[in-house]
This record gives structure tokens, C-alpha cells and sequence, in this order.
């Protein structure tokens, strides 16, 4: 099948409801199609009212830009339902369709088209649960945090992480995020913090000084890395805090004046000096243990 060439003014914007666009993405389409032209073919939708973007939303933005009146263009005759799933083919090994765009189009198939979760799994080509998940992203987001998504406000990663509040406290969160421009690591902590309070006054003084908050929160979580799981967190956090005693263990026990230190003194320190050796050595048969087994 071969691209045939499309009048850019009979073309329209039918999926942009479930696209967040980015104005940068544009623009850099935009150069792009400036210095090489347009590489890939749009993939459109023609029924009775002309043809309409299935996907290339960023190409025919920045081709208007650039004044172009003709694209490169694949033409389906296919039915809505069919339409939208495509929207999700064409983006499907690309990160250019966030986990919640998939959820307005599921969301779409679930309320348009009166599919069950199970139906549109199938269309999808997808499991029931990657269904489930992106729905309840969608219908967990109150209409303020979905605005503010669209427009561009903030970023489907703190939308992530707003979803993980219930509906009634992502409104305030979501003025903190923008107010404070806050990054997703950020809010992520914002996040976590309004979740662990159990009273009013407590959640007040999150939102009220959510800077010293989060700072506060940096300072003792300044060995997270990203790439790490929660539990991989914890175990670099956990050798670093054991790396830091052993240190000052070693130091007071190396000073001149351990060994200056009274009979009657020893009697009390050393005992529970005596009592680390067995832990340590177990320790040390682990941490061997652990080695050898990433070694095979």
C-alpha cells in the first residue's frame, strides 16, 4: 500500500480529544520537517465528513506551520471503533502515547461504544488488567487534574502520582504542583506525605509549607535512585547506614583512649563489644552469599 497525497485543508483533527499535545514536541516536528520534509505518511480515517487524523497529529500541526498544502497520507475506510484502536496501534512501540491518553481512548470505547472491559481488551489486543489499569487512571482523576493535564499544566507523571490521593485532596495537591512547580519527584513526596497524615491540621501544614516539607525530605532521602525498586532502595540506604556506623565504631574503637579506658569500664563495654562479632560474621556469610549468587 502506497501513501497518496491529501489536501492538508480537507484534513482534520478527529483523535486530538485523546491526545495531550505538547507545543514543543510541535516545534521540533516543525524543524525537523523543515530541514528533511516529511518523513512519515499521516494515517487517516475517511468517512462521509472527509478524512481525519488517526494519528500524525504533530506532523499536520507543524505542516501547517510551515504552510505546506499537501501530505503524504494513508487512507483507511474503517469504523470508529476500529479507528481508536488504531490510534493505540500506531503508538504502541513508541512512548509518544502517554498511560493516560490510552485511558481517554478506553475510556471512550467504554462510554461511546458501550464495549465491556473484557470487549476492548479484545479489540485492543490487550490484557483485561493493562484495560483496568488505564481506565481507572482516567475515572480516578478528578476534572481539575484532567484539565490541567490537557492544557499542559502539569505532566502525565504527576498526574501518576495525584491519582494515588483520593478525589477530594487532588484539588489542593494539584495547586501546590502548580503553584510551587513542583517536579514528579517532588510530588511524588507531596504525594506520599498527604497520605500518611491522619488529621486536617496535619494535611493543612503539608499544603501550606510544602517546600520545607519536601525539602525536610530530600535531606534524609538523599540515597534514593531513581533506577532503583523501593526494595533496592532500602537495601542501598540500609549498607550505607551500616557503612556509616562501622566507621564510627572503627574510630572510637581505634582512639587512644579505648585502650586508656579503666578496668572497671572495660567490664561494661566489652561484653557488648563481644556480643556484635556472631551478627557480624553472620552478616559477612550473607553479603558473600548474595555476591556469588548475581556471580552465576
Amino acid at each position: 500500500m502506497d501513501p497518496i497525497m491529501i489536501r492538508t485543508e480537507h484534513i482534520r483533527e478527529w483523535s486530538n480529544e485523546y491526545r495531550l499535545i505538547n507545543p514543543e514536541a510541535i516545534r521540533n516536528m516543525e524543524l525537523s520537517m523543515r530541514s528533511t520534509g516529511q518523513l512519515q505518511p499521516l494515517i487517516l480515517l475517511k468517512n462521509d465528513q472527509g478524512y481525519h487524523i488517526i494519528d500524525g497529529i504533530k506532523r499536520y500541526r507543524a505542516a501547517l506551520e510551515i504552510g505546506l498544502d499537501k501530505m503524504q497520507s494513508f487512507v483507511f475506510e474503517v469504523d470508529v471503533v476500529m479507528a481508536k484502536a488504531m490510534i493505540l496501534h500506531y503508538n504502541r512501540h513508541s512512548s509518544s502515547l502517554s498511560m493516560y491518553e490510552q485511558g481517554l481512548i478506553v475510556r471512550s470505547l467504554v462510554q461511546d461504544h458501550r464495549l465491556s472491559q473484557r470487549e476492548i481488551a479484545g479489540v485492543l489486543r490487550q490484557s483485561h488488567s493493562w484495560v483496568c489499569r488505564r481506565l481507572s487512571l482516567v475515572e480516578r482523576l478528578v476534572p481539575e487534574v484532567q484539565d490541567a493535564l490537557r492544557m499542559g499544566s502539569i505532566t502525565v507523571s504527576h498526574g501518576r502520582e495525584l491519582v494515588k490521593l483520593p478525589r477530594g485532596n487532588q484539588k489542593q495537591a494539584l495547586a501546590v504542583v502548580i503553584q510551587e512547580r513542583l517536579n514528579s519527584r517532588e510530588s511524588a513526596i507531596l504525594v506520599e506525605k498527604l497520605l500518611k497524615t491522619t488529621g486536617v491540621e496535619d494535611t493543612g501544614y503539608i499544603l501550606d509549607h510544602s517546600r520545607e516539607v519536601i525539602r525536610r525530605a530530600l535531606q534524609q532521602d538523599k540515597l534514593y535512585d531513581s533506577r532503583l525498586s523501593e526494595h533496592g532502595n532500602r537495601l542501598l540506604k540500609a549498607r550505607e547506614l551500616l557503612h556509616l556506623q562501622v566507621n564510627i565504631l572503627g574510630g572510637v574503637l581505634q582512639s587512644e583512649y579505648t585502650a586508656q579506658l579503666p578496668d572497671e569500664q572495660k567490664a561494661v563495654v566489652l561484653p557488648p563489644l563481644n556480643e556484635l562479632v556472631a551478627p557480624m560474621g553472620r552478616l559477612t556469610e550473607m553479603i558473600n552469599q548474595t555476591l556469588r549468587s548475581y556471580e552465576r
